[in-house]
């Protein structure tokens, strides 16, 4: 099997086991935000949707993607987006297997990013971070190509500058040059340069500092965001058995010198997935390109291990149901739309996840209280929580925010409140 027609089988399998309807609740108020910049011409500052946000400056890493989404959704809707989606998840793993097997023969260079592909599945998504799982791709491939040091240079620094406006992971990018010095010490010119490109974006140094400023909210308890906790072995089993496995093929390595940059590659994007969930797309997504050269292996065996990568597609493909369009049962789809045909004024009390849809669906006429950027929201996520313990907590907060509105979720216990002048509960 030639390693292109490996690569179209590999893509189309990807692709249809990873056509799913849109769930990531971050989605809406991404599009809303493409629409503002469309529409305004310009990048907003602060933010102009919810209500109970902080009106600080916002620092919004991610606008050259919400253009291009509001673009494509503009094109083909949400059920395009959806095949946009499994398209790019199929590119991202059958690039990856491209690499690989440019050191590796067919058969584990399919199996890993087969198994790459499973491990990443939950974690891509119509979000920034998938973007930036093809960015890192793209950067290691640059990276481990045999490219001449000034187009390298050149053409690292390019893809520095989208991904910086795409997603904050772009700090990874110099990191990953200082580490492929370890090759050829000249390349500090191409982390130095990537350092710069950095800069290019609409924020400045803000851009470098704000994931920095969110990771330090994050460990302080500000908030809880269940994509920042660790990796535990209960819930991603897969993550800590390939790791395993990755590290034992580092150990039988004989040339270890000629491969130390994948194997201080590895280590430090395993070490981001086990440290937030987040992180676990980056890590999955640059895992076939962090393989080590496997030495020959036979024609039979080769084979053998293409079969075996179709059990980990299999499985993404039989745990997931496969539409387009956003997951009802996910959204209030129905609730937004009713609330919509009333014409009814004033804001709108809402759990986070849905103030991207409640945004996308009733900016400007009336405005939600809140959605995913937590970053956003520390005052009013603690006033939320006293609003729940004391009805006269609730009532000012109602009172504050012209609240007339309300979308929540079903809860499986009900809400117990407090009066706050009788005790009574």
């Amino acid at each position: 099997m030639t390693r292109r027609l490996a690569a179209a089988a590999l893509f189309v399998l990807i692709a249809i086991a990873a056509v799913a309807p849109i769930r990531s609740y971050d989605y809406f108020w991404h599009l809303t935000t493409g629409r503002w910049i469309v529409e305004h011409h310009s990048i907003p500052t602060v933010d102009p949707f919810a209500v109970a946000s902080a009106q600080v400056p916002w620092i919004n890493g991610e606008w050259l993607y919400e253009i291009v989404l509001y673009a494509l959704h503009g094109i083909a809707g949400d059920p395009g987006i959806s095949i946009m989606s499994a398209t790019l998840a199929a590119a991202i793993f059958a690039a990856g297997f491209m690499f690989a097997s440019r050191e590796n023969a067919t058969g584990p260079a399919l199996l890993i990013a087969a198994i790459a592909f499973a491990g990443a599945s939950d974690r891509l998504g119509v979000r920034p971070a998938a973007v930036a799982a093809l960015l890192i791709v793209v950067a290691l491939g640059i990276l481990s190509s045999r490219m001449r040091l000034t187009p390298l240079v050149v053409a690292y620094a390019c893809v520095t500058v989208v991904w910086i406006n795409v997603h904050p992971s772009a700090l990874l990018a110099p990191v990953l040059a200082l580490i492929t010095m370890l090759i050829d010490v000249r390349r500090w010119t191409v982390a130095l340069a990537s350092a710069a490109a950095l800069l290019i974006n609409p924020f400045g140094w803000n851009a470098i500092l704000a994931p920095l400023r969110l990771t330090s909210a994050i460990r302080s308890g500000a908030f809880v965001n269940t994509e920042w906790l660790p990796s535990s072995f209960a819930y991603f089993p897969l993550l800590y058995v390939v790791t395993a496995a990755m590290a034992l093929l580092f150990l039988l390595t004989r040339d270890k010198r000629a491969h130390a940059w994948r194997f201080v590659t590895f280590a430090i994007l395993g070490a981001l997935a086990f440290r937030h969930v987040r992180n676990q797309g980056l890590y999955f997504a640059a895992l076939p390109l962090l393989l080590p050269p496997l030495g020959n292996i036979s024609r039979r065996i080769s084979g053998v291990l293409a079969a075996i990568a179709l059990a980990p597609l299999a499985w993404v493909f039989q745990h997931d149901v496969h539409r387009l369009g956003i997951d009802d049962e996910r959204f209030p789809m129905r609730a937004a739309a009713a609330l919509h045909s009333y014409q009814l004024d004033g804001n709108i009390y809402n759990a986070d996840q849905f103030g991207g849809l409640l945004e996308w669906t009733f900016y400007p006429s009336r405005r939600a209280l809140t959605d995913g950027r937590n970053e956003l929201f520390g005052d009013f996520i603690a006033a939320d929580a006293a609003a729940h313990r004391d009805s006269r907590a609730w009532h000012a907060l109602i009172a504050k925010y012209d609240v007339r509105l309300a979308v929540d979720e079903y809860q499986t216990q009900r809400m117990q409140v407090i009066d706050g002048l009788t005790g009574e509960k």
